[in-house]
């Protein structure tokens, strides 16, 4: 396993741990909201020029579907209404472009695509007590993986990966459903809220001999918890 691959799964993981473990000091110490939340995604890419072993051709993506989680900490030191999310998402994709090499076409080349994405956002909200629309921006990194890719002239015939730094920008709106949860057989101060989301994402991807700027909308919905 690679280190990118490594930390992928290891820096989710501790932040979530960390933040289940500021609850009680967000309860106890007012020091604000930690929201935890899972959703679904569709991811619309934009159709772009795709650079193959010395030729520059037009390439189609097909849409996508996937799924992730975020975690989220805003403190009540800035009124709650600025805050940090750590956000972990995979989803997969397709490409086909005409497949020229060398000065020859072969056809068509196609690959499936599976992206994943973990980036940290700045997050500027309207604290309401039901209705709290959002916007934000984030910066982390991404990871494109060819999928059984058939395209003549390259060495690999199973995958390839390409890490990238990524950047997006997000709006959203979450709706407070209730402000307790009952959980073993108690009412717990926890707030269940629903939310959805748009982002723009941008990422760009160096495999050998194949490099493409992957662009795409996301529209997220999902739902979650706020201690």
């Amino acid at each position: 396993m690679g280190r990118a691959s490594l930390a992928c799964l290891i820096i989710p993981s501790t932040l979530l741990l960390c933040c289940l473990c500021l609850r009680d000091v967000a309860r106890a110490g007012e020091f604000g909201d930690v929201e935890l939340s899972a959703y679904a995604l569709g991811s619309w890419p934009r159709d772009q020029d795709i650079f193959n072993q010395g030729t520059t051709v037009a390439a189609s993506i097909q849409d996508g579907f996937g799924a992730g989680f975020k975690v989220g900490i805003f403190p009540s030191t800035l009124r709650r209404i600025v805050g940090l999310e750590m956000d972990s998402n995979v989803h997969g994709a397709a490409i086909s472009f005409p497949n020229i090499a060398n000065g020859q076409t072969n056809e068509t080349g196609r690959s499936d695509l599976l992206i994943s994405n973990t980036t940290f956002n700045l997050i500027l909200r309207y604290p309401g007590e039901r209705i709290r629309p959002y916007v934000g921006a984030g910066i982390g990194w991404s990871r494109g993986t060819l999928l059984n890719p058939n395209i003549a002239g390259r060495d690999d015939t199973d995958f390839g990966t390409a890490s990238a730094f990524t950047h997006q920008f997000l709006g959203g709106v979450q709706v407070l459903l209730s402000p307790t949860v009952r959980l073993f057989g108690k009412d717990r101060p926890y707030s269940f809220f629903l939310f959805g989301e748009y982002r723009h994402l941008s990422s760009d991807y160096h495999w050998e001999g194949l490099v493409i700027d992957f662009r795409t909308h996301y529209g997220l919905v999902g739902a979650g918890l706020r201690f």
